[in-house]
């Protein structure tokens, strides 16, 4: 098992152990873990950034406050965040990044939610003023720490599956408001089924995105293309750039290219 299967499979079982405890202290968790309490802290920063859990000084604690048990396990969310945050981590981190060098000065950026977008405060630009519209709890916090960044939230009501706000009135603000740039996130891309998602309430929030910016900027790992969720919300021709990892394959890159789309391999 390689080092970064290694990690991603330790990142799930420390999201399970947290779950189940409510709360539990860094020492125990390398115990339980058998890796040192610094890489336990790093870990823990990584997947709270993810939203994946909360850590406070010496603890870390779940985010789900019930006490049914039937909650405690990954298995049982039809779309699990915590889960969702961990797969192909290296190469959402590398996305992120390419993505965020992409900002300029003044810029008016619409941050879309998704587990990929989530990792780009880790990497913005402190040198350089701009304005970030978001919709997203996770994404929220982490752009709060900047004092570069003007900071819009969109409003709406709040879905627990994936920390997002959304409502019609929240898509009506948006379409009053244009921007540089879009980053939009994507459980799937298929050739002849467009682009979709796997949350229904997450299509208003991205149609409006993608309806009030300049460039329309789809961030991605190469594990979805191909793969078709429930809820379409973009056509290949609405988009014009895709940052993805060097998964892709050349077939793919044709077919994006056939569309217009500039494919960037971060």
């Amino acid at each position: 098992m390689g080092k970064l299967e290694n990690r991603e499979v330790r990142f799930e079982r420390v999201i399970q152990i947290v779950n189940e405890r409510k709360k539990i202290t860094t020492k125990e968790l390398s115990e339980l873990i058998g890796v040192s309490e610094m890489t336990v802290r790093r870990d823990l920063d990584i997947l709270q950034k993810s939203g994946a859990l909360r850590r406070m000084h010496g603890f870390a604690a779940s985010l789900n406050n019930t006490s049914d048990n039937r909650m405690n396990s990954l298995e049982d969310f039809p779309y699990d965040l915590r889960y969702a945050s961990i797969q192909h981590l290296k190469e959402k981190e590398k996305i992120a990044k390419y993505a965020a060098s992409l900002i300029r000065p003044d810029d008016w950026i619409f941050m879309d939610n998704g587990t990929t977008t989530a990792r780009i405060p880790s990497f913005l630009p402190n040198e350089i003023e701009f304005t970030v519209l978001c919709s997203n709890l996770a994404l929220m916090e982490g752009l709060l720490k900047f004092s570069n960044i003007e900071l819009v939230m969109s409003g709406g009501y709040y879905n627990k599956t994936d920390q997002t706000f959304t409502s019609d009135q929240s898509q009506t603000f948006i379409r009053t408001l244009r921007a540089n740039k879009a980053f939009l996130s994507a459980s799937g891309v298929h050739e002849s089924l467009g682009i979709t998602c796997i949350n229904a309430h997450s299509v208003g929030n991205k149609r409006a995105f993608i309806e009030s910016a300049a460039q329309r900027i789809l961030l991605l790992d190469s594990s979805k293309f191909g793969v078709v969720t429930a809820n379409h919300f973009s056509e290949f021709d609405e988009i014009d750039m895709v940052i993805t990892d060097n998964g892709i394959t050349p077939e793919w890159i044709k077919i994006l290219e056939n569309h217009n789309i500039d494919v960037r391999i971060a």
